[in-house]
C-alpha cells in the first residue's frame, strides 16, 4: 500500500555525466572554423509533480486497499478452517478417551459375570459351557478394548500433527457461550453468515479490486499534468567551453494519441473481470448457504437422534438388571444377559459418540457463518484485523 502511496509525493531526481564530446555546429565553425573536442561536465536536479494522472493513482490506491483487506480476509477464513478442524481433533481425542473407559468397564463386567459362573460351577450350580460362552465373550470385550485404545492413539498422533503436541488432560468444552452465540432461527443464521462470512467478504474484496482497476484504465484516455522544477550546472556543452547553468519551472502535460489498441483491450479485460468477480460472489453465497442450512440440519438430527438414544440407554439399563435377576432364578440364559451387556455397551458408546458430534456440529455451525474464533475467544492474526477501506 505505501509503494503506490508514495505517488502521492513529488520525485526529486539527482542526474550526472562526465565524458568527451565532439561538437561540429555551428557554434564551433563560427569559432574555430570546424569541430571542437571537449571535455563534457553534467549535474541537475529535477523536482517532479504529479498533478493529474486521469485518476489512475486514485483508483490504484483504491484497488491496493481491496486486495489488502481480501489478503486478511483470506487470512480470517483459513483461521476459522483451522479453528474447527483442531476443534474437530480435540474432540475425537476426548470421544476416544471415554470409548476407551467404557471398554474398560466392559472388561470388568465381564470378568465379574465370569467369576461368578465359575463359582457356580464349582459348587456345581452352573454349566461349563455358561463358563466358555462367557469366557469368549470377556475375549471379544477385550479385543474391543485394545481396538478402542488404538483408535485413541490414532486420534492422539492426529492431534499432534494439527497443534504440533500431544494431548494432555484435555476437558469437555463449556457449551454455554457456544449455545449464546447460536442464532435462534435458521433464517437468521443465513443472514449471519451472508454478512460476516470471511469467504464472502474475500469474494467482496476482490470484486472490489477488480472495479477499481477497470475505473483506472481510463486514465489512459485522458490527458496527464505534472509540474517539473529543475536546476542544472554542466560544462562544455556542444563545443562552447564554460559554464553552461539552467533554472526551470514547467507544466508539462502528456497526451497519449495512439498506442496500438492496447488500452482499449486492457478497459475490455478488466471489464470481463468485474464480470468474473460478480460471479464469484453468487457462488460463494451459494456454497454458504448450502454450508449453513446442512450445518444447521446436521444439528437437528443429531439433537433429536440424543433424545431416542438416552430413551434407549435407560431402557437397556432397565433390562440387563432385569435379566440378571432373572438369570439367578434360572429363568433366562447366560446368553441373554451377555447379549444385554453387549447392547448396553453399544448403547453408552452410541450416546457418547453422538454427544461428542452434537458439540462438533454447533462448531461447525458457528465456522459456517464466521463466527467460531469469535466465540471460543480466539484472537485472530494482526492481518486478520486490517479493514483498510477508507483511504
Amino acid at each position: 500500500m505505501k509503494q503506490v502511496q508514495g505517488g502521492y509525493w513529488p520525485s526529486l531526481d539527482l542526474t550526472g555525466g562526465y565524458g568527451r564530446e565532439r561538437s561540429d555546429n555551428t557554434s564551433t565553425r563560427a569559432s574555430t572554423g570546424g569541430e571542437v573536442t571537449l571535455t563534457r561536465q553534467e549535474l541537475g536536479l529535477t523536482l517532479s509533480q504529479i498533478l493529474f494522472d486521469g485518476f489512475s493513482l486514485r483508483y490504484r490506491v483504491a484497488q491496493q486497499s481491496s486486495l489488502l483487506n481480501s489478503a486478511a480476509y483470506k487470512v480470517q477464513d483459513s483461521s476459522e478452517n483451522l479453528a474447527l478442524l483442531t476443534a474437530e481433533t480435540y474432540l475425537e481425542v476426548l470421544r476416544r478417551q471415554e470409548l476407551v473407559e467404557l471398554a474398560k468397564d466392559n472388561v470388568v463386567i465381564h470378568q465379574k459375570t465370569l467369576r461368578q459362573i465359575r463359582t457356580l460351577v464349582k459348587g456345581g450350580a452352573g454349566r461349563r459351557a455358561d463358563m466358555l460362552q462367557s469366557s469368549s465373550r470377556l475375549a471379544l470385550a477385550k479385543s474391543s478394548l485394545v481396538n478402542a485404545q488404538g483408535n485413541l492413539r490414532n486420534a492422539e498422533i492426529n492431534y499432534r500433527r494439527i497443534t504440533g503436541e500431544l494431548p494432555k488432560a484435555l476437558t469437555r468444552p463449556s457449551r454455554t457461550p457456544v449455545e449464546t452465540a447460536l442464532p435462534k432461527t435458521k433464517e437468521a443464521a443465513l443472514d449471519t453468515a451472508l454478512n460476516n462470512h470471511p469467504s464472502l467478504r474475500v469474494a467482496k474484496a476482490d470484486f472490489e479490486a477488480a472495479k477499481a482497476a477497470h475505473q483506472q484504465t481510463s486514465s489512459a484516455f485522458m490527458p496527464h499534468f505534472s509540474l517539473e522544477l529543475g536546476i542544472t550546472d554542466n560544462k562544455n556543452l556542444d563545443g562552447i567551453t564554460g559554464e553552461n547553468d539552467d533554472m526551470s519551472a514547467m507544466l508539462r502535460m502528456r497526451y497519449n494519441l495512439f498506442r496500438g489498441g492496447a488500452d482499449r483491450a486492457r478497459r475490455q479485460e478488466t471489464a470481463e473481470r468485474i464480470g468474473a468477480a460478480k460471479e464469484g460472489i453468487r457462488r460463494i453465497q451459494r456454497i454458504i448457504e448450502e454450508d449453513v442450512l446442512l450445518s444447521w440440519n446436521s444439528l437437528i438430527t443429531i439433537r433429536a437422534r440424543l433424545g431416542y438414544l438416552k430413551a434407549h440407554l435407560e431402557s437397556t439399563e432397565d433390562v440387563v438388571k432385569s435379566y440378571k435377576e432373572q438369570f439367578k432364578l434360572g429363568k433366562r440364559s447366560l446368553l441373554d444377559v451377555l447379549d444385554s451387556e453387549n447392547e448396553l455397551f453399544n448403547a453408552r458408546a452410541s450416546l457418547v459418540s453422538t454427544q461428542y458430534a452434537e458439540l462438533f456440529s454447533l462448531f461447525k455451525l458457528l465456522e459456517s457463518f464466521g463466527r467460531l474464533l469469535d466465540t471460543l475467544g480466539i484472537k485472530r492474526h494482526q492481518e486478520a484485523e486490517a479493514e483498510l477501506s477508507n483511504w
